[in-house]
C-alpha cells in the first residue's frame, strides 16, 4: 500500500515552537523578557503588571483589553506592545501580532525578545528563512539567549536541516542545562535522525526535570516504537494518559504499538478513545479501519477506510475532481465513472476486480492505472477504457479512488468478488516466454523476495535473496520475478541457481507471461503475489508477523485468491528463518506430486 497510519513525524506539539490557546511559548518567553526588562520604563505601573498576571493565568482576552487601555494612554509602551502581540499570536491573529512586533522593534531595535517573538510568528507563518534571520538578530543582541537557540533549532527542523537543528538545541542546553524544552526538542531531532536510543535519553531527561510532562512520555514512546520495543512504547503512552486522560495523540500512538503486538481489541479501543476526544482525527479512524479489516470485519472496516483521505499523508496527494465521489449510493446504469489510481501496483492488481461489478451495474468505466499495467489490464478488461498515469482523464459522471471500491460495495468477507482468473495475458507474451525458457526439464518455481523500498512496511515484508537460499533445490529450476534487484542482492543472486530476467521484464504483461510459465510462485507480500493470484497461479505467500490488513489473521488461505494462494506466517516478528524452513518442507512435498 502507498501509505499506512504511522507515528507523526512532526507532531505540532514540539514545545518551544507552537502558540497554543493556553499560555504558550511566546507568552512564557515574554514573561522572561519582562522580568529582565529593567531598561524599559513602565509608566503604567501596577496596571500593566496586573494585565501580565492575567495573561500568565490564561485570561488572555482580559489581558488584551488591559494592554489596549494602556496603549491608548501610552502608544509607545514597548512592553505593552510586546505582550499585546503575544496575545494576538496566541489567538491565531499572526499578522496583527507581526505589526505590533514591528512597532516594538522600530521603537527599540536592540530588544532581543521582540526580535525572537517576531521570529516565532514568522515560523508559524512558514516563512522559515525570515524566522531564522529574526532569531539570528536576537542572538546577535543576546548570544546566550537559550530560548532563541531552541526556537531557531525548531525552525531548522521544519526546514529538514536536522544536523543544524541539533546543534541549535545543544547550544540552548549548554547555556541552560536544565532547559526541558530544549532537551525535548533535541530528542525529537534525534528521533528524526534515526538515533532512537539517544532520543530516549533526552526524553528521560525531560521526564526527570518535568515528571508531569505527558508529551515527553509520548515522544519517548515514539522512539521506543521505532526501535520495535512495542511493550515499552505502550507503557510510555500509558504513563502519558495517566497524566492527560484526554490526550488524543497518545491514544492513537498507543493503538499503533498495540497493533504491532496484535492486541487488536485494545488497539481498536485506543482508536475509539482518540476519536472520542477528537472526532475528526483521521489517522485514528484510518488505523481502526485497517484493524477491523484485518479482523475480517469488512462491512464496518472498508467504509471507515475512506477516512484516510482526510489524513496528513493522503491529504498531500489527494486530487480534486469536478465529478462527485461515488460511494455506492447512486445508480450507475448508463453513467460514466472514473476509477482513479490509489495505492501501489499490488493494490491496483488486487482491487481492479471490482471493475467487473461496475460494468454489471451498467456503468461506462474508465480505469486509471500505473503505466506498467496498462497493457495487461486493457487485455483483461476489454470493455473498459484503461488510462496510464499522466494521461488526460475523461469527463465522467462519478469518480472513485481504486481502494474505496470495497467500501463502496459494502460486501462482507464471504461475498467479495473472487472469481479467478480475472487478469489475462495476451498470447504473444505466453509464446515469447515459451521460446525464452526452452524445453522444460524440471518444475519451474518463480521467486520474489522484496518489493519497493518506498512501501511503508518494507523493512518487515521484504527479505534478501540469501534468506530464500534454503528453498533452492536441484529438483526444480528457479526464476526471479522481480524487475528490480537491490544492491544487496545484485551479486548474491548471481551466485545462486536463480535465473534473473531484469531486462526482459519491461512491464507487467511480460512479468505475467513469465508467471504463467511457472508451476509455483513463492514470494513475499509484493505486487507479484497479487499478479500471480489474479492469474490463478498456485502462490505461496510469505508474510510478516503483523501482515497487511487484507491477509487477515490465523488462516493459511486467502478469500481474495481462493484455491490458489497459501499463506505462510512468521511465528514472531522478523523470523523469516522459520517461514523459509516451513516452505522448504512443503516444497519437498509439492515437488513429489504427479505433474509438478
Amino acid at each position: 500500500m502507498a501509505g499506512k497510519p504511522s507515528l507523526p513525524v512532526g507532531d505540532g506539539g514540539l514545545l518551544g515552537s507552537a502558540i497554543p490557546a493556553r499560555m504558550g511559548l511566546i507568552g512564557r518567553r515574554l514573561v522572561m523578557a519582562l522580568d529582565g526588562e529593567k531598561a524599559v520604563e513602565m509608566k503604567a505601573g501596577m496596571t500593566l503588571e496586573a494585565a501580565i498576571l492575567a495573561h500568565r493565568q490564561g485570561r488572555v482576552g482580559e489581558a488584551r483589553a488591559e494592554y489596549q487601555k494602556i496603549l491608548t494612554a501610552e502608544p509607545d509602551n514597548v512592553v505593552a506592545l510586546q505582550w499585546l502581540g503575544a496575545a494576538y499570536a496566541q489567538g491565531g491573529d499572526f499578522l496583527e501580532a507581526m505589526d505590533l512586533y514591528n512597532r516594538v522593534i522600530k521603537l527599540k531595535p536592540d530588544y532581543a525578545e521582540a526580535q525572537a517573538n517576531r521570529a516565532n510568528v514568522l515560523r508559524l507563518l512558514t516563512r522559515y528563512d525570515e524566522a531564522l534571520a529574526g532569531y539570528d538578530a536576537a542572538l546577535r543582541l543576546r548570544p546566550d539567549y537559550a530560548e532563541a537557540h531552541c526556537n531557531r533549532g525548531i525552525t531548522l527542523r521544519d526546514k529538514h536541516c536536522l544536523e543544524e537543528a541539533l546543534l541549535s538545541q545543544e547550544r540552548a542546553i549548554f547555556i541552560k542545562p536544565e532547559y526541558a524544552q530544549a532537551w525535548k526538542n533535541k530528542g525529537s531531532v534525534l528521533n528524526d535522525l534515526g538515533r532512537f536510543e539517544e532520543a530516549i535519553v533526552c526524553q528521560n531527561k525531560v521526564i526527570e526535570l518535568c515528571p508531569h510532562d505527558a508529551q515527553a512520555f509520548v515522544f519517548r514512546g515514539h522512539s521506543q516504537h521505532r526501535l520495535r520495543r512495542f511493550r515499552e512504547a505502550v507503557e510510555s503512552y500509558d504513563a502519558a494518559l495517566q497524566l492527560r486522560p484526554n490526550y488524543a495523540e497518545a491514544h492513537y500512538d498507543r493503538s499503533l504499538s498495540l497493533r504491532e503486538l496484535l492486541r487488536l481489541e485494545e488497539a481498536i479501543q485506543s482508536c475509539e478513545n482518540a476519536v472520542q476526544v477528537r472526532p475528526d482525527y483521521a489517522e485514528a479512524w484510518w488505523n481502526e479501519a485497517e484493524m477491523r479489516i484485518l479482523k475480517g470485519d469488512y462491512e464496518r472496516g472498508w467504509p471507515m477506510f475512506e477516512w484516510r483521505w482526510r489524513s496528513a499523508h493522503y491529504g498531500k496527494v489527494m486530487r480534486c475532481f469536478t465529478a462527485p465521489l461515488w460511494l455506492g449510493e447512486e445508480d450507475l446504469e448508463g453513467k460514466s465513472i472514473l476509477i482513479h489510481l490509489d495505492g501501489g501496483y499490488g493494490d491496483t492488481l488486487n482491487f481492479c476486480r471490482y471493475v467487473s461489478l461496475l460494468v454489471e451495474r451498467g456503468a461506462q468505466v474508465s480505469l486509471e492505472v500505473q503505466t506498467g499495467l496498462v497493457g495487461l489490464l486493457q487485455e483483461s478488461f476489454p470493455c473498459v477504457q484503461v488510462i496510464g498515469t499522466g494521461q488526460e482523464l475523461p469527463a465522467c459522471d462519478f469518480q472513485c479512488p481504486m481502494m474505496n471500491l470495497p467500501g463502496a460495495f459494502r460486501l462482507p468477507l464471504e461475498l467479495i468478488p473472487s472469481r479467478l482468473p480475472y487478469v489475462r495475458v495476451a498470447q504473444r507474451y505466453l509464446e515469447g516466454w515459451v521460446a525464452r525458457l526452452g524445453q522444460k526439464q524440471r518444475p519451474r518455481i518463480g521467486l520474489a523476495w522484496s518489493g519497493s523500498l518506498d512501501h511503508s512496511n518494507d523493512a518487515q515484508r521484504s527479505m534478501t535473496c540469501l534468506a530464500m537460499a534454503g528453498l533452492l533445490t536441484q529438483e526444480a529450476e528457479f526464476h526471479c520475478l522481480q524487475k528490480h534487484l537491490r544492491e544487496v542482492d545484485q551479486t548474491a543472486v548471481r551466485q545462486l541457481p536463480i535465473r534473473v530476467w531484469e531486462r526482459e521484464l519491461e512491464d507487467f504483461a511480460e512479468t505475467a507471461g513469465l508467471v504463467m510459465a511457472m508451476d509455483l510462485i513463492v514470494c513475499v507480500d509484493t505486487s507479484v503475489a497479487h499478479l500471480a493470484g489474479a492469474l490463478g497461479k498456485p502462490t505461496w505467500l510469505l508474510l510478516p508477523h503483523v501482515p497487511d490488513m487484507r491477509w487477515l489473521l490465523e488462516r493459511d488461505d486467502s478469500p481474495w485468491y481462493p484455491g490458489v494462494m497459501r499463506l505462510f506466517r512468521q511465528p514472531q516478528s522478523g523470523d523469516w528463518e522459520a517461514v523459509v524452513t516451513k516452505v522448504a518442507e512443503e516444497m519437498g512435498r509439492f515437488l513429489q506430486l504427479p505433474g509438478s
